[in-house]
Order: structure tokens, then sequence, then C-alpha cells
């Protein structure tokens, strides 16, 4: 059971999460984190405090595919299918086939977060130089820093990610939309998702630490699809940052996929219902509705007749 106790320490009051341990005939406090100095907590705070404390936040009970073996071989033909198709392209079609996945994935990736700009005003505005009416200035921040941000991913997904890189992707998406403060940091306030609850600000460094511990010693049993679908729906329990959570935990699954040489996903924003619930369901502990839904819409992706 966690508190909020006051200490006071050369007049100055300061805020620590505690819990209460019996030693043998006596309770004593367990300091958990310094919080910092004496502020009002809504009640809301401290519910994401103890949720974080007592573990409700971590889904990744067990290192276990969610999806049959037959899923995993349906995913893996879908991705080398893409790759010999890619292969077989003369260099000037093989990037306008990259272009046309980046102006899918950014225009759908931003567009769940609220952008309006469509795949064609996005691939316009980004390769053929044509900037699009009526659309605001952070929209077209939101396009360019994406394509920064993946630019990115293509040049270190030979390596296993880190949380510094975790760190730089937020920096790049949210470049000119956040300030310097938060920027490329980890949160220091909470955050919510809607009325959801997400991991307190005081364990986020902890969390993603285990999220990254999990990944690495999951691809050693796993299916490589699974971690980065698993991880992705830990990553936005955590939302580690104060924004751009959705748009670099969904550059986080895809430098796994990628990193595993595996063709990318672009979850379409006329899915973003089904998403969001999956993420839900996933949140609640059937960890399977998020894979469901990206073998769904992995397979539809990469189509071949």
């Amino acid at each position: 059971m966690a508190s909020i106790v006051t200490k006071e320490i050369k007049g100055k009051e300061y805020l620590y999460l505690v819990t209460s341990i019996r030693k043998k005939d006596k309770v004593v406090q367990k300091t958990i984190k310094y919080i910092g100095k004496k502020r009002p907590i809504s009640k809301h705070e401290f519910r994401c405090m103890e949720y974080s404390y007592s573990n409700h936040d971590w889904i990744l009970k067990e290192k276990k595919d969610q999806l049959s073996y037959k899923d995993h071989e349906k995913l893996k033909k879908a991705s080398d299918n893409h790759t010999t198709h890619i292969s077989n392209l003369d260099k000037v079609s093989e990037e306008k086939e990259r272009e046309r996945f980046l102006a899918s994935f950014i225009a759908n990736s931003n567009a769940i977060e609220g952008s309006t700009l469509t795949e064609k005003e996005t691939f316009n505005y980004l390769f053929e130089d044509l900037t699009p009416k009526g659309k605001s200035k952070k929209e077209l921040f939101m396009a360019d820093n994406l394509l920064k941000a993946w630019e990115y991913v293509e040049k270190n997904h030979s390596r296993f990610p880190s949380e510094e890189d975790m760190k730089e992707l937020h920096r790049l998406v949210n470049n000119g939309i956040e300030t310097d403060k938060t920027l490329g940091r980890y949160k220091e306030i909470q955050n919510y998702i809607g009325d959801t609850y997400t991991s307190s600000y005081l364990f986020v460094e902890e969390k993603m630490n285990k999220l990254f511990d999990w990944i690495k010693k999951s691809h050693r049993t796993m299916d490589d699809f699974e971690v980065a679908f698993q991880s992705h729906a830990q990553f936005e329990i955590i939302h580690p940052f104060v924004d751009g959570n959705g748009r670099v935990g969904r550059l986080l699954l895809n430098w796994l996929l990628l990193y595993k040489r595996l063709q990318p996903l672009a979850i379409r924003v006329d899915k973003r219902l089904d998403y969001i619930q999956s993420l839900e369901n996933s949140r609640k502990g059937k960890i399977e509705a998020i894979c469901l839904f990206c073998l769904k819409e992995y397979l539809e992706q990469y189509v071949f007749m």
C-alpha cells in the first residue's frame, strides 16, 4: 500500500512516495520514490503512482507468442515476397517504392494523432516540393519531422535500439512543436490517454529499462514479429514522453522489424478505432489483441496476387 508523506529537511518540505512494511512487531515506512518539493498532488496523479508501483502498468508477464506458427509463416512470407519485389526493381523504381511507403506511413501515423494531410498531400509535400493549401504549420512540421525521424531509423536499424535512440526519435518527431524543456526527455509530469492511466513519471526510466531488457531477451525465444507487436503495446502504456508517444512507438515497432530484416508496417488511420481498442485490450491483459490487429494490418499491406 503506497502513500505520500511530507518530510522536512533544513526548513523545507519535500514529498516522498512510501510504503508501509512490517518488521517483527512494528510497522515502518520505506521510501519508494522521491517526488519533489511539497505541492498539491491530484488523486489521478497519485493513482498513476500506485499503478506503476504495483506493476499494473506491465503487461509483458511472459515471453510468449500469442499467434500461431501458421500466422508467423504468413507474416514472414508477406515480408519475403515484398523484399523480393524490391530487389527486382531498378534504383529509380526502388526509391519511388520507398517514397510511396513513407507517404503512407507518415500520413497515417500523423493522422492517427490528428493531422489532416492525406497520403497524396504528404507525398507531394515531402517528395515533390508542393505545399498543400489550408494546412497548419504544425501539420507540416509533423510531416517533415516524421520523415527525419524515419531517416534516423533507416540509418541505425542494423543495431539494437536504445533508450537514447528513443529520446532522439522524440526530439526529431516533436522538433519545433515542444520546447527544449521536454524535447528528447522523459516526462516529468503525469500524462494520460484520455481517462486512461499511463506509467507514473516517477517510474518511467526503470520501466523503459525493463522494456528494452524484455525485448533483448525475448528475441532469443519468441517470433520476431511478436516481439515488435507486443513491445509496442507496452511502450504505449508507459507513454514515456509528454507528447508524441504514438508516433515514437510506431517508429520503435518498425525499428524492431527492420532490425530483423523484416518489412515495415504502416498502420492506417481508417483502422484507428480498432488500433486503439487493441491497445486498450492489451492494457487489460489481453496481449493477443495487438498481435491480431498487427497481423491483419500487415497481411493486408503486403498482399501479392
